[in-house]
């Protein structure tokens, strides 16, 4: 008999997964191994089914640790885990490849608090079988990126493969946002289920030791 015991917070709020599926055939940033599970166990030898994971920990739906342009800062595992529950505010810029998001395009959309998580929707998840969607994606400018440190944001999301463009070999964004302990939340999907401009983010990365950055399950929770 099978026993459904009602979730008293799933009736107060909607619960949308943001997050990849992570799959072998998946599109994964230039240089990165594609991820593979590797069978380990099997039910009838050992009792138990259970299978190896060989992946980058920046593959699909991630977090970025400052350490990952600043090897100085924190990584994945010294993140204050306060961080990884915030409020979000979703601000629509539908892109084109290459396109940057300019500081211009934030403040006239939104005004972000200190401590808040701005997540874009650039609709670039669309592209995500394509074979451009790691190469020619959206990204942020770098007095985007300047704006966002100086408004003190806990981390920025994004629905492509990076917060950088990717025409821009050099990390423009990374370089900016990380070193100032922002973090940076990458490949989302089913951001176009999002109903609210602000609601609150769950990202969960794994606590992996001295990690520049690590798959993530990434929720919003709209009330």
């Amino acid at each position: 008999m099978i026993i459904l015991i009602p979730n008293p917070i799933s009736k107060l709020m909607k619960v949308i997964d943001l997050t990849m599926r992570i799959k072998p055939s998946m599109r994964v940033f230039p240089g990165s191994p594609q991820p593979s599970f590797i069978p380990w166990s099997r039910f009838d030898i050992h009792g138990y089914d259970s299978e190896l994971m060989f992946m980058s920990t920046h593959t699909g739906t991630h977090v970025d640790a400052p350490s990952h342009f600043s090897p100085n800062m924190a990584s994945i595992d010294k993140i204050e885990v306060h961080r990884f529950v915030s409020n979000a505010i979703l601000v629509k810029l539908p892109k084109k490849a290459n396109q940057l998001i300019e500081r211009e395009d934030i403040t006239k959309s939104v005004e972000p608090n200190c401590g808040d998580t701005i997540v874009f929707m650039t609709r670039w998840e669309t592209h995500v079988v394509s074979k451009n969607y790691v190469s020619e994606n959206p990204g942020l400018s770098a007095d985007a990126a300047k704006y966002l440190v100086s408004k003190n944001v806990n981390a920025v999301a994004i629905d492509g493969p990076s917060i950088d463009a990717g025409f821009d070999s050099n990390f423009t964004a990374h370089k900016i946002l990380l070193p100032a302990g922002v973090l940076a939340i990458e490949n989302l999907c089913n951001v176009g289920q999002i109903s609210k401009n602000r609601f609150t983010l769950v990202a969960t990365p794994l606590k992996l030791a001295s990690a520049t950055g690590s798959p993530a399950r990434v929720l919003a929770l709209i009330s």
